[in-house]
């Protein structure tokens, strides 16, 4: 029974099944794919922002989410957003156990619930995401439906069984075309050192400020330039980025990789870059049963058993890479997928995680000061 002012809601999957709950941020109804998140309780402003959760409803494991609000639009002393991994919120619908309505934090400025308000994404609260969780983990991601009403508002749970039927897999769409940069931007450090041109499949801001803390002049252009409009700009290096969807749709990229590969040009890829890199190689993609998504990941360096905890945010990943002059240099220990690929001759490397997101005592960080190594800039 709800309260008064209390938002019915509901998550649907695409078979029927549907969990009941109460709404916050936007009242509207849409569909996408249904993944869970392992990520705590700390990094919800990081997560909803991530250009990789474009067409996807997030299900947090967490069971508190918003325990500190959310902070404000400022950009830091290079211009690039502070608190966030992009400009807006990517993720389509948002699933979370709790919804804080009372955060404390002294840069918070606004709820959750205000912030997915003001951003026009629904979610839903007061329901089981352990269920929900087990549900993917055992039959893996599939489509879904959100709805979120106005108070009084009466659901038709018929009316959204058609509606969850009829949903398409948003991996069929060019998802990066949807938050990659519509035009070339720059960012400069007081005397740089080098350049680097970051290929924008929907990278995350705390890569480029990784580039540019560093000294190194970044330059974001779109996810369909190529080789010659690269080139022209003069890098010392290039960077594939992370972003969403299925690397296989991703032609242009591929190509791009294949040159890069080809002339020698140093190359750098990380999450999507990393399939996107093996598939210039002649590599395969496959799509995981619920994928990784959390920031508890650990992989391993078969050859020198060090280990590391990373983040990692993906669906997808890739394999026979080897015929193309690439050796894996990272695993994944759950369950032995790949995680890293690095050539054998060439100046190119990836990763599937997301260095720029793993500090620590655990640090993948320095894969930064590893390519700038390889583009002979340290």
């Amino acid at each position: 029974m709800l309260l008064k002012n209390e938002r019915p809601a509901i998550l649907m999957l695409q078979d029927g099944r549907f969990f009941r709950g109460i709404g916050f941020g936007a009242s509207k109804i849409l569909t996408g794919e249904l993944v869970f998140t392992t990520i705590t309780g700390a990094g919800y402003p990081e997560t909803l922002t991530d250009p990789s959760y474009q067409g996807q409803i997030v299900i947090m494991t967490h069971p508190l989410v918003g325990n500190y609000g959310v902070p404000p639009w400022e950009k830091d002393e290079y211009g690039i957003i502070k608190y966030f991994e992009s400009d807006s919120i990517k993720v389509t619908g948002y699933v979370v156990n709790e919804c804080c309505t009372n955060p404390s934090h002294y840069e918070s400025v606004k709820t959750l619930d205000e912030f997915l308000q003001e951003q026009d994404v629904p979610g839903i609260e007061w329901i089981d995401t352990r269920a929900i969780t087990k549900i993917l983990r055992e039959e893996g991601v599939q489509i879904g439906l959100l709805a979120v009403y106005d108070a009084g508002e009466e659901p038709s749970i018929e009316e959204l069984k058609k509606m969850v039927q009829k949903a398409e897999d948003p991996n069929l769409r060019p998802l990066s075309s949807e938050v990659s940069t519509k035009e070339v931007k720059k960012y400069n450090p007081l005397n740089p050192i080098g350049k680097v041109v970051v290929l924008d499949m929907g990278v995350k801001l705390n890569i480029l400020r990784n580039f540019v803390k560093r000294g190194i002049e970044t330059i974001v252009v779109p996810y369909n330039y190529n080789y010659d409009q690269i080139m022209a700009l003069k890098p010392n290096g290039v960077i594939i980025s992370n972003g969403p969807g299925d690397p296989a749709t991703y032609k242009n990229a591929i190509e791009l990789c294949k040159h890069l590969i080809e002339n020698d040009i140093p190359t750098f890829g990380i999450c999507l870059g990393n399939q996107i890199i093996g598939l210039a190689a002649g590599g395969t993609s496959f799509k995981l049963k619920y994928g990784h998504r959390g920031g508890n990941k650990t992989v391993i360096n078969p050859e020198t058993k060090k280990c590391y905890i990373t983040t990692q945010n993906h669906g997808f990943c890739v394999k026979d890479f080897e015929k193309g002059g690439f050796k894996e240099f990272l695993t994944n220990i759950d369950d032995n997928t790949n995680e890293g690929i690095i050539h054998k001759t060439k100046p190119a490397f990836a990763v599937q995680f997301h260095p720029e997101a793993c500090p620590g005592p655990w640090d993948s960080l320095y894969l930064f000061d590893k390519f700038l190594e390889i583009m002979e800039l340290k």
